[in-house]
């Protein structure tokens, strides 16, 4: 359906820009608010959207932009529609030296400047915003302080306060819940299950018969756990490149798969620290008072520091074994 045509539905009928998206993200408040935002044609010159789930950031986006763009068909695509990526092996946005160079800040910002190709609204993006350096952000920061006229800048990202306080300050932020939807893989379920177990052997206590098997489950457990992490962002990925343009470039690529695998990755760690909640909340209730004192929430905190080390670029294997040997520490402590 063209998009003029699902606008003109929309006002007779009250169809919502809501009625694009997947059903988990229809009701949330942060949609609600954009939604009214849209109506009034009263949307900020900069949107901050974050939340776990960099998919459902990007599918929010890119909802947005279709309206704003009026886009026919993939909004990434239209020619005042400008996107921004991490690139190379650091995985940063680069503030780049010239308007020639691709998929850099300062291309970004030569281009929201200029007129509108198709004379209407133009729509900046800026993926893992987190991601910029210094001289990116203050950059950035320049255009969202004198912002060019009927442009809108967005930015995504998991890790919002890992930005400027001076580019969050200047942006209206809204957080967005993740879909909610399970992890769409066939050996998850048996990892969730044997993961229980393992935690189940560690508040039993180790024994001369049981640390083998401790040890052999929690290694067993992290490289079933890349492997799953490794297939399902493979899967996602074929996918998503049957949709990608012609001009994309390879670095542009390179960043999106990387930024697929992240977004896998912090909802796998948000399924373990689901997981680990829940076998307290049964162990309590089974059996009041048999858990370790604090010990649910400094295995929780230990989560959050393997997940803070891979934002630093750790390597997945080393920020997956100090997790679970800290757990194997502060399960059995007395």
């Amino acid at each position: 359906m063209a998009i003029n045509h699902l606008k003109l539905l929309r006002k007779k009928y009250g169809m919502a820009l809501s009625s694009d998206l997947p059903e988990p993200l229809r009701h949330c408040r942060a949609v609600e608010v954009l939604e009214r935002s849209l109506k009034r044609d009263r949307l900020g010159h900069g949107i901050l959207l974050h939340g776990e789930s960099l998919s459902s950031l990007e599918t929010i986006v890119k909802a947005i932009a279709t309206d704003r763009l009026q886009a026919k068909n993939d909004p990434y695509l239209h020619p005042d529609c400008f996107t921004l990526r991490p690139s190379g092996k650091a995985r940063k946005i680069r503030i780049g030296s010239g308007a020639d160079e691709s998929n850099t800040m300062r291309k970004l910002v030569i281009d929201v400047q200029k007129t509108a190709n198709q004379g209407g609204r133009k729509v900046g993006i800026i993926f893992e915003a987190d991601r910029m350096n210094v001289q990116s952000a203050n950059a950035f920061l320049k255009t969202l302080e004198e912002p060019p006229a009927g442009t809108t800048l967005f930015l995504i990202t998991t890790r919002p306060y890992d930005l400027l306080d001076t580019i969050r300050s200047r942006c209206l932020n809204f957080r967005i819940p993740s879909q909610a939807e399970g992890i769409e893989h066939s050996n998850w379920e048996d990892w969730s299950i044997d993961y229980r177990a393992w935690l189940g052997r560690l508040l039993k206590g180790p024994s001369k018969e049981s640390v083998p098997h401790i040890m052999l489950g929690a290694y067993g457990l992290m490289s079933r756990f890349q492997s799953i992490l490794s297939e399902v962002t493979k899967h996602a990925w074929a996918e998503q490149k049957k949709l990608l343009a012609e001009h994309v470039s390879n670095d542009e690529k390179e960043a999106m798969q990387a930024g697929l695998g992240r977004g896998y990755r912090k909802q796998l760690y948000g399924e373990i620290e689901s997981l680990t909640a829940g076998f307290c909340r049964d162990v309590e209730v089974l059996n009041p008072g048999r858990l370790p004192v604090n010990a649910q929430i400094r295995v929780i905190q230990a989560l959050e520091s393997s997940a803070g080390l891979l934002e630093l670029n750790l390597n997945e294997a080393t920020a997956l074994e100090l997790f679970f040997l800290k757990s194997l520490r502060l399960w059995t402590a007395k």
